[in-house]
């Protein structure tokens, strides 16, 4: 029996060790879709404890989806903001502290409820975030309601 067999054994078999202990380390999630009254409160607190950002009282959810089982994880989430709380919901820091850039959302745009292309009167906001972590938010009309568009994603 010659070592390189045994070697390349060994190494096959320590590669493999290797990718089950990194793995283990990892924190994956789930994936999933929601829409409409799916959506709870518990969904929404997600959604501003991973962006910061904070929903006004009447906030109507639209759709909210999570990929969650891979190593960059990623949400996409829109809702209807009563038009009353416009301004306040336009003083969370995105708007105020973002660049004014349309984002990429090519991972949201398979979802049916995923228009941000229609909005009128739009206002594009993208920012990063601690931890190679980025956030992007679109708020506009849509059958004349206010639509905020929201992706969050880590690398």
């Amino acid at each position: 029996m010659t070592l390189m067999p045994l070697y390349a054994k060994a190494k096959r078999t320590f590669f493999f060790l290797f990718l089950g202990s990194l793995s283990s380390c990892l924190e994956f999630g789930e994936d999933f879709e929601l829409k409409g009254v799916e959506i709870t409160g518990k969904e929404l607190q997600d959604v501003s404890a991973k962006t910061g950002i904070e929903f006004p009282q009447g906030t109507e959810s639209v759709g909210y989806c999570s990929q969650g089982s891979g190593i960059d994880r990623s949400l996409v989430f829109q809702a209807v903001i009563p038009e009353d709380q416009k301004e306040e919901f336009l003083k969370n820091d995105i708007f105020t502290l973002g660049d004014d850039s349309k984002f990429d959302n090519h991972f949201a745009k398979h979802l049916d409820w995923w228009k941000v292309d229609e909005l009128t009167e739009r206002i594009d906001r993208k920012i990063e975030l601690p931890k190679a972590k980025y956030l992007e938010c679109t708020v506009g009309l849509e059958d004349g309601k206010i639509h905020a568009y929201v992706t969050w994603f880590e690398i």
